[in-house]
């Protein structure tokens, strides 16, 4: 029997849907006028040679590449799920490498690489409430990962004024052509080592407000 699920989890339809997404978001990169609020503090980074773990929610995902300094290397945690191999694909065409796996269901070997990664000299890119939510809350290992490394945790959000919610588990932005666009950062967060589990938890509702705040300052001024 004919079936177009079948025919999308095919290697050429899945090559072709994030060809297509790829140059979907550079077209639409292209009718935006950009503000880029306190991006001082990614180029500060930069200017010093300073990898570090880039963190942002996951239904801000679409636009995130072009957020990124091409010349400097990131590798982004991505879920073996379809949707993340979708997404692993897609952020190719921009540079940006996998690391697959989650840091939320005790993923060993993903804790393992992102050290490595890290380790490295490449930054790394956790999406904190992924790969199935609750949407903007903190669920996975990043406070952990940055207090075992040493390595300091960049938050950042983006917004678009014309859009669509996905109805997903994260309400995936679906940013439309024209308009205006925004990138906002936070201050960098670095942890310090051998943290308790009540400093973790602190540090994590830490992180999801200025989280929050990143976006809610991205949407006002996109509103």
């Amino acid at each position: 029997m004919f079936s177009y699920k079948k025919i999308l989890r095919t290697k050429l339809a899945y090559s072709f849907i994030c060809w297509i997404a790829s140059k979907y978001i550079k077209f639409v990169s292209l009718t935006l006028k950009w503000k880029y609020l306190n991006k001082k503090h990614a180029d500060t980074l930069w200017k010093n040679n300073e990898n570090f773990i880039l963190c942002f929610w996951h239904g801000r995902l679409l636009m995130m590449p072009l957020s990124w300094k091409k010349e400097k290397k990131i590798n982004m945690l991505i879920s073996e799920h379809p949707d993340g191999q979708l997404i692993s694909k897609t952020v190719k065409y921009f540079g940006i490498n996998t690391i697959h796996g989650s840091t939320s269901k005790g993923g060993t070997k993903a804790i393992r690489n992102i050290i490595e990664s890290l380790k490295s000299g490449q930054s790394v890119g956790i999406t904190p409430d992924g790969p199935r939510g609750p949407k903007m809350k903190i669920n996975s290992a990043i406070i952990k990962i940055a207090s075992l490394t040493g390595f300091k945790i960049l938050p950042l959000s983006c917004s678009v004024k014309n859009k669509f919610f996905l109805k997903s588990w994260d309400k995936f932005l679906v940013a439309l052509p024209f308009g205006k666009g925004c990138f906002a950062w936070g201050e960098p967060l670095k942890i310090k080592k051998k943290i308790t589990k009540e400093e973790d938890l602190k540090l994590s509702n830490k992180l999801e407000k200025i989280l929050l705040k990143l976006t809610k300052e991205a949407d006002h001024y996109c509103n």
